[in-house]
């Protein structure tokens, strides 16, 4: 039974890839995104759990059932062929544009540099705290001065908005290099792809974005190993570099099995016999753990605003440190089977930015850049980052778009493309 889920999945995930050959395009849509996730960190953790006898009975079955129908709930709820919402249809003056980008830009830079001096140990953890959760909030005003002058940048190249994107991108370029980020070079590469696409109609060959999955589903397996390079130095040396065997490490990730899913397996497993469900609040204590300072607060209070939910781990649970439990574990301890639900929200939501960027609106184009990574990252870590990011664009990224706005003159039809030339 474990390998018939198994075949399943793999059925399912490869339809998701392969539906993007009927359009150009599509490889950007988040379906084909969302198997490209799922395919690449999900499936090689597989054949080694299929084969684990150690796991507890049912176990693996249950998860794998409850995985498909997350992937799959990805699929349903993308519907982009909807009217454009009112409140995406600004139009945005190019020139105040770029000044907000280059504001954003020159403050996250700096919040960007300090966190890169974290110790390599805790930049590669899975979560912050303290004063690193203010310096990671405010670090996203580089992407965002990023992402505003890729669409100015394609849409009408200048020297400013040239200047704008090399800036940014060395930073970028830098945490690549020293951490060895997947998120992070993730989102550069799919900001770029998606500023040519909704500016230029442009897009990646599918065979080539197809050979870059193939080949990142191996190399990805030897990220911890690029890291370890890393710790006790700013760089790692090209010669270890290239002494680095990710075929070799990407077998043994198939027989041994990845340790996200052995976590999602067993959190499942203990869940569905204690029957103790958050409903939801799993995503109220990560709003309160990022949002609520408490070396302003208190740590009193800030603890009494957390909501505990006892029940949900075996007590002999233990995941290994930098790992993850996947997005479909904090679904099940939300609603349990129901807990799909998640996805296709999360997949309704990007459908409707999709829609709307794909209408030549410009906020909504900057809106899908920016929370299409959160997005895949619901599969590989958890349901909470696309509201996460959410939260931080309407706080830091809205308030610069406000500054840009050209206010509407109701005689006056909404152009094709909402980004206009003067105020």
């Amino acid at each position: 039974m474990n390998w018939i889920v198994t075949w399943l999945l793999i059925g399912l995930v490869c339809c998701m890839l392969l539906a993007a050959m009927r359009r150009t395009g599509m490889i950007y849509e988040f379906p084909f995104l969302a198997g490209a996730i799922t395919f690449s960190f999900i499936l090689p953790q597989l054949p080694g759990l299929a084969n684990d006898p150690f796991l507890p009975d049912g176990a693996y079955v249950r998860a794998l059932v409850f995985t498909i129908m997350c992937v799959a709930m990805c699929w349903l709820g993308w519907k982009p062929d909807r009217p454009v919402m009112k409140a995406f249809r600004w139009q945005l003056n190019e020139r105040r544009l770029l000044i907000a980008s280059a504001a954003l830009s020159l403050v996250g830079a700096y919040f960007y540099y300090q966190l890169g001096r974290i110790p390599i140990e805790q930049a590669v953890a899975t979560q912050f705290t303290g004063w690193y959760v203010v310096l990671f909030f405010f670090s996203k005003l580089l992407p965002y001065g990023l992402c505003v002058a890729l669409l100015c940048l394609f849409r009408r190249p200048s020297y400013a908005a040239i200047g704008i994107t090399l800036f940014d991108a060395v930073f970028y370029l830098d945490r690549i290099f020293v951490t060895g980020k997947r998120g992070e070079t993730t989102e550069l590469v799919l900001m770029i792809a998606l500023a040519v696409w909704f500016q230029r109609r442009r897009a990646i060959p599918y065979v080539l974005i197809l050979a870059g999955v193939l080949g990142g589903t191996v190399m990805m397996s030897s990220t911890e190993d690029y890291r370890d390079l890393s710790r006790g130095k700013e760089r790692p040396e090209s010669v270890q570099v290239t002494q680095l065997s990710p075929w070799r490490k990407f077998e043994t990730l198939l027989e041994t099995g990845g340790p996200e899913m052995r976590n999602a397996i067993f959190r499942i497993n203990a869940i569905e016999h204690s029957m103790v469900f958050d409903y939801g609040v799993f995503h109220w204590n990560i709003l309160v753990f990022n949002y609520i300072p408490a070396q302003i607060v208190g740590r009193s209070l800030k603890d009494a605003l957390l909501i505990q939910v006892d029940g949900q781990y075996a007590r002999d649970y233990d995941p290994p440190n930098g790992t993850t439990e996947t997005g479909m574990s904090d679904a099940f301890a939300s609603l349990w089977f129901f807990g799909a639900i998640k996805f296709f929200i999360i997949a309704f939501v990007l459908s409707r930015l999709y829609g709307a960027a794909m209408a030549g609106h410009a906020v909504p184009q900057m809106f899908y850049m920016l929370l299409i990574v959160p997005g895949m990252h619901s599969i590989s870590h958890h349901t909470q980052w696309p509201l996460t990011e959410w939260i931080q664009v309407m706080l830091l990224l809205v308030p610069a778009l406000y500054y840009a706005r050209i206010p509407r003159r109701a005689e006056i039809p909404m152009p094709a493309l909402a980004m206009g030339r003067t105020a």
